[in-house]
This record gives C-alpha cells, structure tokens and sequence, in this order.
C-alpha cells in the first residue's frame, strides 16, 4: 500500500506539471508527447534565494528549465563589479551555451526566491534538440532573441546617456508585464548591475525621472506611470501612425 500511494502521488506531480508546462509559451508548440518525453528525462530540483545553481568558468553538464521561481544570470569582476545579464521566470531556460559550443559556463545563476528547475542532462539535452524539431526550432528562436538584446544593449552603452539607459533598463524588466501602472521590486543596487553601472548614477537617474512625473520609488518598489515619455527618453518611442494625404482632384 505504501509503494502504491507513493506511485499516486508521483502521477499527480507529473500531471500538475503537464498542465503548467502547458501554459507556458515555450511549451506552447509542443505536442503532449514531446512535454512527456521533456518530463521523462528532467530531474526537479529546489533552490533557496540566494543559493547558487551554478558559476562562470564551470564545467556545463546541465540545462535548466524553469518551472517557478527567478533566476539571475549574472557575472563579476572581483567582489565589487557585477553585471546582470538577465532576470528569468517562469517557462524561460538557460544553461544551453555550454553544452552547444564551449564547455565552460560564460556567466553565473543565483536563485532571487524560492525556485524550482527542471534540470536536464546533457547527454539527454543533445538527444532532446536531435529529435524534437518544435524544441530546437524555439531554442534558436530563443538565443537569435537574446542575441538582439546584446546588440541593443551594446549600443545603448555607446550612444544613450545615464537616463536613457536607465529608461532602456526598466522597459526591458517591465515588458512581459500589461498593465497601466507597470511594478516591479528591485533595489537600485540590482538595477546598477542590470546597467553595468554604479549605485550612485543610478540613484541621480531614478530621483531625475521621479522628478519628471515618469516613475514613482519607494522601499525597493518601481512603478511606471508614464510609459510613453520613458520610451521617449530612451530613444524608443512609438512612432505615430502615419497618415496619408488625401489628394482631391479638381474636376
């Protein structure tokens, strides 16, 4: 009875599972045999925040799915230099770089909450994009993505000043978000790292855009109250629809 009990409990977590992974995005276009065969070679692993998944220059032997929880992908140059790559979520994945081209990790993961991963091995990884047209089609999708969020980071370091690229960093932390007032919890610590910048820049930045009506701060709190002037001074604002003159002719 004990075993059978055990049994059930394990098909009720493969099931609940099954149903989130169904409503992530980049489950979405996968069959229920493709999400099956994921399950069927993922192992579930818990993190505490602050507790390391892995560091820069180790050995890659694992890609990680993440099933709850946020991870910060993160590197750092002696103890006072940091420069955070990205915050992940729910259905996003890492881990993949070394296990496709080099063999060392190019950066750092840190668990910010409690979290769960769906970890992958990598002999099972490379079996998974072999035979799973739909995964590798989204994994190329997904690293063509952050590729152009390198290219855009890199030029707004050259050409944007302090604010621009402060406006940048939060439409970028706030754009899977769809609400009016957009919030998020992050200290001004953690966007100088997002910047690879200093806290104390970053601080005259933020009270500049409190100032201007753009964003309200308070305790580790941002909330955006006007997306279109912080689009504005990042160079990204919207263009208008374009109108077309109406040409009358004269009989």
């Amino acid at each position: 009875m004990p075993q059978m009990r055990h049994d059930n409990d394990g098909e009720k977590i493969k099931s609940m599972v099954k149903r989130m992974l169904r409503k992530v995005c980049f489950f979405k276009a996968l069959t229920p045999k493709e999400i099956n065969q994921i399950l069927s070679i993922a192992a579930l692993k818990r993190y505490k925040p602050g507790e390391l998944i892995f560091m820069k220059e180790d050995i890659g032997k694992q890609f990680f799915i993440v099933k709850c929880g946020r991870i910060k992908i993160f590197t750092a140059i002696g103890t006072q230099k940091k420069k955070t790559f990205a915050y992940l979520q729910k259905g996003d994945f890492f881990g993949e770089m070394s296990l496709l081209g080099g063999k060392i990790r190019s950066a750092s993961a840190q668990a910010m909450e409690d979290t769960e991963l769906l970890v992958i091995s990598k002999k099972n990884f490379k079996a998974l994009v072999l035979q799973t047209p739909d995964f590798t089609l989204k994994l190329l999708y997904t690293l063509a993505n952050r590729l152009n969020n390198c290219d855009k980071e890199i030029e707004s370091m050259l050409f944007h000043n302090i604010l621009g690229r402060l406006a940048d960093a939060i439409i970028d932390l706030t754009k899977d978000k769809h609400v009016k007032h957009v919030k998020m919890h992050l200290d001004q610590n953690e966007l100088a790292e997002y910047m690879g910048t200093t806290r104390v820049p970053v601080c005259r930045a933020v009270n500049t855009l409190k100032r201007s009506g753009v964003i309200e701060y308070k305790r580790g709190e941002l909330t955006v109250l006007n997306m279109d002037k912080l689009r504005a001074i990042s160079g990204n604002a919207v263009p208008p629809p374009l109108h077309l003159p109406v040409h009358t002719h004269s009989k």
